[in-house]
């Protein structure tokens, strides 16, 4: 009863990461009460449809009854994927999701260097979310500090956090979105970014006007 109580949060990572890089986020969140779970998986070794259904095993596998999903990158886009068969209750909140898709990993497919360096991740990060279905509350937090490899890459970013254009997070069906001064993967351990995730994930579903 204690643990159906007491709300989760599950981390999930993006491209390349491990599960350590949430250290700062899982810190902060415990801190804060919730009962946080760390998702890990082979982001380009294994294929796509196999960590959709590990992550929903994931998901609806924990005893408490509200999970909020608090993803970085790639893995909003698997978590996207993934909510029609999520069946836990909560918020999403996305941190640099390039939910229309990566140009950065466009351009990696346009120059044969998917194959060494995307493999299963190829068709999520250029392709990104094309038929959403949120089912819970969501907010995006952008990076714009355009301080990464990714626009070494692809130079046409615009506004972007280094590897993810603000543009690349951006839809309709994101009910509030903000940006911070952070690089892609400084949003992991930005303060600022923690305390909106906060605020997000104690805000009263029908409180805040969304912010579109």
């Amino acid at each position: 009863m204690i643990e159906q109580q007491q709300e989760a949060v599950v981390l999930v990572h993006g491209l390349w990461m491990k599960r350590w890089t949430w250290n700062a986020y899982r810190r902060f969140l415990t801190a804060q009460g919730y009962k946080v779970y760390l998702f890990g998986y082979k982001t380009t070794q294994q294929a796509f449809e196999l960590t959709l259904m590990q992550l929903t095993a994931f998901v609806n596998s924990r005893p408490e009854a509200t999970v909020h999903l608090v993803v970085h990158s790639m893995g909003g886009i698997l978590t996207m994927r993934a909510l029609p068969k999520i069946k836990k209750s909560g918020k999403l909140l996305m941190l640099g999701s390039p939910v229309n898709g990566s140009r950065v990993a466009q351009k990696l497919q346009q120059m044969g260097w998917h194959t060494g360096l995307l493999k299963h991740a190829t068709e999520p990060l250029t392709v990104g979310v094309s038929m959403p279905q949120v089912l819970r509350p969501s907010m995006m937090i952008a990076g714009t500090s355009p301080y990464g490899l990714g626009r070494f890459i692809e130079r046409r970013l615009g506004p972007s956090d280094g590897t993810v254009g603000v543009a690349e997070t951006e839809a309709d069906w994101i009910d509030q979105h903000e940006k911070i001064h952070s690089s892609h993967f400084g949003l992991l351990r930005d303060k600022t970014a923690m305390q909106k995730t906060l605020a997000f994930l104690r805000q009263a579903e029908q409180g805040t006007a969304p912010n579109k």
